[in-house]
């Protein structure tokens, strides 16, 4: 994934998602202690998923997955191409 291609700020270079990925997982797992058993998303959304069905106690879930869509979203307007 290429930062700062195309802009005038001068922070050029690349990020690899792995990388993305990890820090993402980090920040997760300082906030929600039930993140620190995952190496991947992938691994913790499965789990997220396969939580009890609706009308049972969904666990911490809804607030992780709350989390990561403000991590994502903030991570797609700071580079959005224009």
């Amino acid at each position: 994934m290429l930062i700062g291609a195309g802009c005038a700020c001068g922070a050029g270079g690349s990020l690899r998602v792995a990388e993305f990925e990890q820090q993402i997982l980090d920040y997760l797992a300082g906030k929600h202690g039930a993140a620190r058993n995952f190496d991947s998303l992938q691994a913790l959304l499965r789990s997220i998923a396969t939580q009890p069905p609706a009308g049972e106690d969904p666990g911490p879930g809804l607030s992780l997955l709350d989390d990561l869509k403000r991590t994502l979203d903030s991570f797609d307007e700071l580079h959005r191409t224009r």
